[in-house]
């Protein structure tokens, strides 16, 4: 297991906080100090749920009730730069533009990462002076190794892009 920090960090231009895999100190132009799982995360975060209190309930629910959700077969989101997999307890997620951007955690963790996206969404995100605590990740793999991993999986739904 990785264990990793989505660091909520303020952006003048947008006046909120924003997830990111690196910390405040970092250099967005070199390769993040935690590795790119824990960035691929944050971005999905940023890019797909969004500020949105409703999205992370959706996917929440979804992801609960999997059997009576949008997708049930697992197939959560495949296109728009993300892939969101589910093949029985794990979840592979994956952007189609940042071949280093792709994700294998258990559904678990997934839902620890949403909840505590809720959490943040609901406190003060505007205020530059009411800094968040950073949300704390765990995966299984990154990058090829969490492909692989994905694709080894019996009843998988595949990747098909090549990173």
């Amino acid at each position: 297991m990785k264990n990793r920090k989505i660091y909520l960090n303020w952006l003048d231009c947008y006046r909120k906080f924003h997830p990111s895999g690196m910390s405040p100190e970092e250099n967005f132009r070199y390769i993040p100090k935690q590795g790119y799982g824990v960035c691929a995360i944050a971005c999905f975060l940023s890019e797909v749920i969004r500020y949105s209190v409703n999205s992370v309930n959706i996917w929440i629910n979804n992801l609960t009730d999997l059997a009576n959700s949008e997708a049930p077969d697992g197939k959560f989101a495949v296109g728009n730069a993300y892939w969101v997999l589910i093949t029985g307890d794990y979840v592979f997620i994956g952007n189609e533009y940042v071949e280093k951007y792709q994700v294998i955690l258990n559904r678990e963790q997934f839902l620890y990462i949403l909840e505590q996206y809720k959490a943040f969404l609901k406190g003060k995100y505007k205020d530059p002076n009411n800094p968040p605590a950073p949300i704390d990740v765990e995966f299984i793999a990154e990058e090829q190794e969490a492909i692989d991993l994905y694709d080894s999986l019996e009843g998988s739904h595949q990747v098909f892009y090549i990173c």
